[in-house]
C-alpha cells in the first residue's frame, strides 16, 4: 500500500472528465507546481518585494520565488499545522500559505484574512480544496492521479498564454506506462522545471478523462474510516468531515518503531519532508512534524477492506 499512484488508462474519452479547474486566462495547465507557482508571482498585480514560506513545505516551493530573484525567508506554523503569520511581514511581500493535505483550509482562510500582504495559496497537496475568492493557488494533481508531471495556476487575475512547450513530458508520460517504478517515478521528478512551460498534450488528456468526482468519493469514505478508527491516538485535530477529499491521512502518534512497521508490513510512507529535518533544529514543531507526521495512504485505488486492515496494522 502507499507509494506512487501508477499511470491508469483513462476512464472516459478525453474532454468528459470532471477536472474542477477548466483551462482559461485564469487558469493555466503548466508542467508542474514550482511552475504555476512562479506563472502567479510573475503576474500579481504588484510585484512582491520578498516572500515567505513555511519551514514546513517542500524544498521545491523555495524553487520558484528565487528563480525570479526574489529573496526567500521562512515561518513558522504550529504543530497543528496551522500557519504563524511573521511580524516581520510588510504590505509589499507576498506570503505563501499551505493547505496542508487539503485538511488544514480553514486555519489557511484565517490567516489569510488576517494577513497584511498578498497571499498565494500551496494547494499541491489539496487538489479538490478550491483557494478562498481572490487568492491564486497553485494545484499538483499529479499527486492524486496516475500522471507524470502537471501543474495547475488559478488566479483571480489574467495569467499569459504564450508559454513554450514542455517537450519532454510525452516520454516522461510513455516511460511511466512502461514502468512506474519508484526509481522512474523519481526520474520523472527529477526531470521537472522551474521554468512555466505548457502542460503536455498526454498529460492533458490523461488529466481531463479522469474520473475525479469518484476518486473524491472513495478518499472520502477512506478518511471517515480512518479516522473513525485513529482519532483517539492522532495527536493532530482534524476535521471530523473534511468538506473536500484529501491526499491522506496524517498521523501523528506516540507508538515506538510504527513507521518501520508499516513499512516492513508493505506501506510505503514518504517523509514529508526530510529537507526539512536537515534544516532545522530537532527541538522545532516543523523538524519533530516531518519526523513523526506518518501520511497514511487513502486514495481511490483502496477499498474499506484495506483500511480495515491498515488499521490492525497500527493498532494490534
Amino acid at each position: 500500500m502507499g507509494g506512487a499512484i501508477p499511470l491508469q488508462q483513462p476512464a472516459a474519452p478525453a474532454g468528459t472528465g470532471d477536472f474542477p479547474y477548466p483551462a482559461g486566462t485564469n487558469c493555466r495547465y503548466v508542467n508542474c507546481g514550482r511552475a504555476a507557482l512562479r506563472l502567479i508571482l510573475q503576474h500579481l498585480p504588484t510585484a512582491p518585494a520578498r516572500v515567505w514560506i513555511p519551514r514546513f513545505v517542500c524544498d521545491t516551493v523555495a524553487e520558484a520565488p528565487a528563480s525570479l530573484g526574489l529573496p526567500v525567508l521562512r515561518y513558522s506554523i504550529t504543530e497543528q499545522l496551522h500557519p504563524i503569520l511573521p511580524h516581520e511581514l510588510r504590505e509589499n511581500d507576498a506570503l505563501v500559505l499551505v493547505n496542508y493535505f487539503g485538511l488544514t483550509a480553514a486555519a489557511m482562510e484565517e490567516a489569510a484574512r488576517a494577513c497584511p500582504c498578498p497571499v498565494v495559496a500551496d494547494a499541491t497537496t489539496a487538489l479538490y480544496s478550491p483557494a478562498p475568492q481572490g487568492i491564486p493557488a497553485f494545484y499538483s494533481p499529479r499527486k492524486f492521479a496516475g500522471l507524470a508531471d502537471g501543474g495547475i495556476a488559478v488566479a483571480p487575475f489574467p495569467m499569459a498564454a504564450d508559454l513554450p512547450e514542455d517537450a519532454g513530458s510525452d516520454h516522461r508520460t510513455a516511460a511511466l506506462l512502461q514502468d512506474a517504478s519508484p526509481q522512474r517515478v523519481q526520474e520523472a521528478e527529477d526531470a521537472l522545471c522551474v521554468i512555466p512551460k505548457n502542460m503536455g498534450a498526454a498529460t492533458q488528456r490523461l488529466m481531463l478523462s479522469t474520473p475525479w468526482a469518484e476518486y473524491a468519493a472513495r478518499r472520502i469514505r477512506n478518511y471517515h474510516y480512518l479516522h473513525r478508527s485513529l482519532q483517539h491516538i492522532n495527536r493532530l485535530s482534524l476535521p471530523q468531515n473534511p468538506q473536500h477529499a484529501p491526499m491522506c491521512y496524517p498521523l501523528v502518534c506516540g507508538i515506538p518503531g510504527l513507521r518501520d512497521s508499516l513499512i516492513d508490513a508493505g506501506v510505503r510512507l514518504p517523509l514529508y519532508w526530510p529537507e526539512v529535518i536537515e534544516a532545522t533544529d530537532a527541538t522545532q514543531t516543523e523538524n519533530k512534524l516531518a519526523r513523526t507526521l506518518l501520511p497514511l495512504p487513502l486514495d481511490q485505488r483502496y477499498t474499506p477492506e484495506d483500511m480495515e486492515r491498515l488499521v490492525e496494522l497500527i493498532l494490534n
